[in-house]
């Protein structure tokens, strides 16, 4: 079992939201998790619908240390880290992260993930880190606002016999990660399971630019380094990134 508290919560607007009002009220961390969510959010304020057989969403609540707030930008791929060794060490499930923050699994994306300071007044106070996990294909039922293929653990042959047994693996998973953020080996690890490495991908960038760009490796501030067609190398801080056959998100990106 995880050392985290558990908030329960039949049907909610947010477990993101909730987490950053529970965090006023509840000292340490916590895990908060929700059937039903009716307003959760992914990367560019996109809003996700998700029901209790079709979805898995949940959002932990961390209080970083001093240390660990030199590295918030790796929080999300802490959370793309748990899934992926929870998926391939013990579902035997091919895994890889999609820069930013998707969980992809035979180039499909099955998991988002969004990450959220909280603050008080200018002090952090905590992390919400949402998690998002296809467990059917009705988590994506609308194929045609696909931005990204999409897949679920039903579809890869899972089908989960305890929805919280697998959050506890997650969680636990997490936990061990979290003792390597900021260390050479998590960047390796998160490096080792980029997606797409050595292939052009379509990238969107502010103000709708799109780029066919190669990533090359991730660092330690979770930019991206990437070389176009010419072979110039760049660095990119933010953008949405598709393949050849689709364009991005697709599953509750975060709580």
């Amino acid at each position: 079992m995880s050392d985290w508290r558990i908030f329960f919560l039949a049907e909610t607007g947010s477990t993101n939201d909730d987490a950053r009002l529970l965090a006023d009220q509840y000292a340490g961390e916590f895990v908060v998790w929700a059937h039903n969510q009716t307003a959760g959010r992914g990367r560019e304020n996109r809003v996700w619908h998700s029901t209790e057989n079709d979805s898995l969403t949940f959002t932990v609540l961390f209080r970083p240390t001093a240390k660990e707030g030199q590295f918030l930008t790796q929080f999300t791929a802490l959370g793309a880290l748990a899934i992926t060794d929870v998926l391939i060490n013990q579902y035997s499930l091919t895994a890889e992260i999609k820069w930013p923050n998707d969980v992809l699994v035979g180039r499909k994306k099955v998991s988002g993930i969004l990450a959220e300071s909280v603050w008080n007044g200018s002090q952090l106070d905590g992390l919400a880190l949402g998690i998002g996990i296809n467990l059917s294909d009705e988590a994506y039922a609308d194929e045609a606002k696909l931005r990204f293929p999409a897949t679920s653990l039903k579809s890869e042959g899972i089908d989960l016999q305890s929805r919280q047994d697998f959050m506890e693996k997650i969680l636990l998973a997490i936990q061990e990660w979290r003792r390597q953020v900021g260390s050479e080996l998590f960047m390796e690890e998160w490096n080792q399971r980029l997606a797409f490495r050595g292939e052009f991908l379509s990238f969107k960038q502010y103000l709708g630019k799109t780029k066919l760009l190669c990533p090359v490796s991730i660092n330690p501030d979770g930019s991206l380094n990437v070389r176009d067609r010419a072979g110039n190398r760049l660095t990119v801080q933010s953008a949405e990134t598709s393949s050849s056959s689709a364009s991005s998100p697709s599953v509750p990106a975060s709580g």
